[in-house]
């Protein structure tokens, strides 16, 4: 069974939370994907092909979350504020993503969002920590919103939130440490992120006056539970800026002589289908 499980959403701290994995992990990190960009990949498929990999924790944007007891002792995923990562999603693919694709050219950010609104990214936080039943394979390809699903209590999933990032690593590191895999999460500097120009602030302000805009109202109750229970985690860890001062002096080490793991390019992740593991060429 894995140590952890990191269900990647996009735009979701993600990348900063892979260095430190990377760092501690090395070759023992898998980033597991399937084969098409838009098809979830079923916890059991990993399951079942995980003896072939010598893997301790797994990253992937598409897998589904397993049951309690399932694939990995820790499933751990992060949740931010729905309108700034939707924000966020349209500067990368219209500023960062390489290939960039040929439908952002020139999309405004309201354009965007009608796309977002007929596509399964519409509450997209929710359908991605949703566990999948078979009827949402048949209607939504493993993409169904199941917020009902997602159960904040369970011991071996914790959610952090992207806005709370330091204090969701201190509780990240103490259940880590409780089950005996201690690590070390400190970063040197947030990753993969992008700059708003002055209109997509104003663009991004515009879409948080519509206050029942429905592509989003799942995920802001998502972002509110995630907050609670990030609360409640907190309040229970002792010496707790203590912690967070030692933290900061980690991160400050880090930034001040950063090491240099090397994140694996899409060349170099493993690909997997119900079949088994595949070779993709870049």
């Amino acid at each position: 069974m894995l140590d952890l499980l990191h269900l990647h959403g996009f735009k979701c701290a993600g990348t900063t939370l892979i260095w430190a994995l990377q760092r501690h992990y090395g070759d023992a990190l898998g980033y597991v994907e399937s084969p098409d960009s838009g098809s979830r990949l079923p916890w059991q498929c990993l399951a079942a092909a995980l003896p072939q990999r010598p893997f301790r924790a797994v990253t992937s944007h598409l897998i589904t979350l397993p049951p309690p007891g399932q694939l990995a002792h820790l499933k751990v995923a992060f949740v931010r504020d729905p309108i700034a990562r939707l924000a966020s999603a349209y500067r990368f693919q219209r500023d960062l993503q390489q290939p960039r694709p040929d439908w952002i050219e020139g999309l405004s950010f309201e354009g965007y969002l009608e796309q977002m609104v007929r596509s399964s990214l519409s509450n997209y936080q929710t359908r991605h920590l949703s566990p999948q039943e078979p009827a949402d394979w048949q209607l939504r390809n493993g993409w169904g919103a199941r917020p009902e699903l997602i159960d904040f209590e369970r011991p071996d999933l914790f959610v952090g939130v992207v806005e709370r990032y330091d204090d969701s690593l201190l509780v990240l590191e103490a259940l880590l440490e409780s089950q005996g895999t201690p690590l070390d999460l400190a970063y040197a500097f947030a990753r993969n992120t992008t700059e708003a120009t002055p209109q997509d602030r104003a663009d991004e302000q515009a879409l948080r006056g519509n206050g029942d805009l429905f592509m989003t109202e799942l995920d802001r109750s998502l972002r509110r539970r995630a907050d609670e229970r990030l609360d409640r985690h907190l309040a229970a860890l002792p010496d707790l800026d203590d912690r967070r001062q030692g933290f900061r002096r980690r991160c400050a080490a880090l930034a001040a002589d950063p090491p240099d793991p090397t994140l694996r390019g899409q060349a170099d992740w493993h690909y997997l289908t119900q079949d088994g593991w595949v070779e993709v060429r870049h």
